[in-house]
């Protein structure tokens, strides 16, 4: 009798399970997308296929564009980076770069950045981060030869203006 009860026991958890997967598949609990939701915000929806593309493509753009920049090119080299970022970026862009203005001048310096890969971290309609595997060869007149410096940058994205004016950088955070 005891092996019954147990056989039972386990066939009524066993179809409970399956209903409860069932039920998670099928997303009759409501709508499965508003269930999932980025770690940033607790009630912001996963974006579409489409954003994560977006958002993968302009984080490769922006860090080629901030991890490239040539001493005879340096001021075009600059406004374009900054044109892929937001005013608080910029801002600190700016600084970083000026220090690098004076050095990169005196040492003939050129850097291009070469994006490997990406890899999408979050997605949401509003906000994004995105991990750029970058490759980044330096030359110039204080180097024997060229340096190559594997990287890896962590680029935060948000939609600037109101959504229509595609995405700017918040953040670069080499790692």
């Amino acid at each position: 009798m005891t092996s019954r009860r147990w056989v039972a026991g386990l066939a009524v958890l066993v179809c409970a399970a399956a209903l409860a997967l069932t039920w998670l598949l099928t997303g009759t609990g409501g709508d499965v997308g508003r269930a999932v939701s980025s770690a940033d915000s607790a009630d912001a929806t996963v974006a579409s296929a489409a954003v994560k593309d977006e958002v993968r493509d302009v984080a490769a753009e922006a860090t080629r564009a901030a991890y490239s920049y040539s001493w005879e090119t340096l001021e075009d080299d600059k406004a374009a980076a900054r044109r892929l970022m937001t005013p608080a970026m910029q801002d600190r862009y700016d600084r970083t770069m000026a220090g690098v203005a004076t050095t990169s001048r005196s040492d003939r310096t050129v850097v291009s950045a070469d994006v490997v890969d990406t890899a999408l971290v979050t997605a949401t309609a509003r906000a994004a981060r995105v991990l750029v595997f970058v490759n980044q060869r330096t030359s110039g007149a204080d180097l024997a030869e060229p340096r190559l410096d594997l990287d890896r940058v962590l680029v935060s994205l948000e939609r600037a203006g109101g959504g229509d004016d595609g995405w700017r950088v918040s953040e670069l955070d080499a790692l």
